[in-house]
């Protein structure tokens, strides 16, 4: 018996570069559990609006995109049966696409009448543009087919990732296949695929991916590494931290990203060693900075809180002068710094306070500002002990990276 799909994630974030921008994250991704002839089918769907200003709602068509895609696949599962795979392909190949491409210029067609632009100004498919990406995972076999530029990784029991689809290149270009074009049946076939699954499958885990997720990484290798390093994360919430270190250390841009596991074997622990020896190799292969978020699933309660500051920088000082007796308390008693730093998982907060007395601490710029002007703030209003020298002058703030 062939081991069922389990632990379907999907999540979109919002480009570190769009954030700034104040521009509508333009990813969206989907995943389902459907019921229908035979059994149940799980969807993955990923989709990528264009953004720019001739496609003003991207954001909208990415998100109709995915609805659509739904839609559809429950159209052909209630009455299609799971067991007949070939059945299947030419559904992937064919009709699933034309009935996508319908469906998604009629949603859009409807959404426009709502725009407030809509009646001065002529309507056209390419206000949404987006491309779309699909897997079918059914007990017997899996598919996938779409349009554009995502990307399609298995990871096998052994823990080793390999692309299985990508876009072929448009001249160098960074031209796409895309939903607001005239339905092109070729470019749907050349990313159709079904395959069969049995006991002795090596597939472990498929990966779907918008191209924000691969251009963020260094080398294909380095996409790979990250693909396969996904089999541990344990819930959507991880999941959305990741995407988030992955667009602000790399492209910028959106990230959408769907998985599955199949319930097998456990991984030999000697294929992907843990620890901070597997994160810095991963941290000096992407150059970027993707480990970051591998890294916060093994940091102290110490470097989680100087984490937790530098992603809210406009808190730091609000959150610090919350303490400002405690700045005072360890000019006062400095061994008190030792007892807050044997209680990190207590008060962590507490614990990069002491710790910064000393010398900057790993983080950001801002956090290490407005520590050392906490302490001129503490020693300036603190009243030294007789005889004795006022408390040292607290190190200067970090240098930012060029």
């Amino acid at each position: 018996m062939s081991p069922r799909w389990q632990q379907q994630l999907a999540c979109s974030v919002i480009g570190a570069a769009h954030r700034r921008q104040q521009k509508p994250c333009q990813d969206a991704s989907l995943s389902v559990e459907l019921k229908g002839r035979g059994g149940s089918l799980q969807l993955l769907v990923v989709a990528d609006g264009h953004g720019g200003r001739r496609y003003r709602l991207s954001h909208r068509g990415s998100a109709l995109a995915c609805q659509v895609s739904q839609e559809a696949v429950e159209q052909w599962l209630s009455s299609t049966p799971l067991t007949d795979p070939e059945r299947w392909r030419r559904l992937l190949e064919q009709e699933l696409p034309a009935t996508i491409h319908q469906r998604w210029l009629a949603a859009i067609t409807a959404d426009w009448a709502l725009q407030p632009d809509s009646q001065h100004t002529p309507f056209s498919p390419l206000f949404y543009g987006s491309t779309l990406g699909l897997v079918l995972l059914a007990p017997q076999w899996w598919g996938c087919t779409g349009i554009g530029d995502w990307d399609l990784s298995a990871i096998d029991q052994q823990g080793k990732a390999a692309l299985l689809s990508e876009e072929r290149e448009h001249s160098g270009s960074e031209a796409t296949g895309s939903l607001c074009q005239e339905l092109d049946q070729q470019l749907w076939r050349e990313r159709t695929q079904l395959h069969p699954l049995g006991a002795q499958t090596d597939l472990q885990a498929l990966v779907l991916s918008t191209d924000g997720v691969r251009k963020s990484c260094a080398t294909d290798a380095d996409y790979l590494q990250l693909c396969a390093a996904l089999l541990d994360l344990r819930d959507t919430q991880e999941l959305e931290q990741g995407l988030a270190h992955i667009t602000q250390a790399g492209s910028g841009d959106d990230v959408s990203l769907a998985m599955a596991h199949r319930a097998s074997k456990p991984r030999p622990s000697s294929v992907l060693p843990r620890g901070w020896r597997w994160l810095r190799l991963l941290l000096a292969a992407s150059g970027v900075g993707l480990a970051a978020w591998l890294i916060t699933r093994q940091e102290t309660p110490l470097q989680a809180q100087a984490r937790q500051l530098c992603s809210n920088p406009e808190q730091i000082q609000a959150t610090l002068n919350q303490r400002r007796a405690q700045f005072k308390a360890l000019l006062n008693q400095p061994q008190r710094a030792n007892q807050l730093q044997k209680n990190t998982g207590i008060d962590p907060l507490g614990a990069l306070i002491a710790a910064s007395q000393r010398g900057p601490i790993a983080g950001c710029a801002e956090l290490n500002a407005e520590l050392s002007r906490q302490w001129q703030r503490a020693r300036a209003t603190a009243v030294p002990a007789k005889g004795k020298m006022p408390a040292a002058a607290a190190p200067a703030a970090a240098p930012r990276n060029p």
